[in-house]
């Protein structure tokens, strides 16, 4: 009788592991591995479009780097900007997965001043690293006009914070903030201004 616990135990166990190998924990993408519509607005999707499109137009950017008051300034091309610095801190801030739905209030309004929609996410939850992202749009064109982004981590031994502002084909600004447990703050500033 021992015997036939153990052997149905074992055999238990296997059936158990190979249901739970079988299942798939739920994706976002559909068969051919796109994503599903139905998020918020995805900077990723923006930043590819914006350097797909101007792929091989010759900018040039004159890169202001000031790092705890102390100023660098070099000029680039496109070829020689450190895209995924840049690419790297924007896609960290990317809301755009369902995950995220109901994590931010929502809101919309027109400015006819300025000739612009502006759409306006910010976090309910503390724990949201990004905490607020604003979009200004042409009113008649819906063409993104500028994109503002604030992002805060917090945890026991270090904070982050940074703001990101962009304006199509005019500057990339990432502002960041960091202070660990046993270090001086630092605050950095880097800015590329197209030429």
């Amino acid at each position: 009788m021992y015997k036939y616990i153990t052997s149905t135990t074992a055999i238990a166990a296997i059936l158990a592991c190979c249901c739970l190998a079988a299942c798939k924990k739920s994706s976002n993408t559909t068969p051919s591995g796109k994503k599903v519509k139905g998020g918020y607005y995805s900077i990723q999707q923006y930043a590819r479009d914006q350097f797909k499109m101007n792929k091989g137009i010759p900018y040039g950017f004159n890169k202001i780097v000031t790092h705890n008051g102390k100023k660098d300034t070099v000029v680039q091309n496109i070829y020689t900007v450190d895209w995924p610095f840049i690419f790297s801190k924007f896609f960290e801030t990317d809301i755009s997965d369902k995950k995220f739905l109901g994590h931010y209030n929502f809101s919309m309004f027109d400015d006819s001043a300025t000739q612009t929609r502006n759409y306006f996410y910010e976090a309910k939850e503390d724990y949201l690293p990004t905490r607020k992202l604003m979009i200004m749009a042409d009113l008649s064109t819906q063409m993104v006009k500028s994109i503002y982004i604030e992002y805060e981590k917090k945890s026991l031994l270090k904070f982050e914070s940074r703001k990101l502002f962009y304006i199509p084909k005019k500057v990339i600004q990432i502002q960041e903030f960091n202070k660990a447990l046993f270090r001086n703050p630092e605050e950095t500033m880097t800015e590329y201004d197209f030429m």
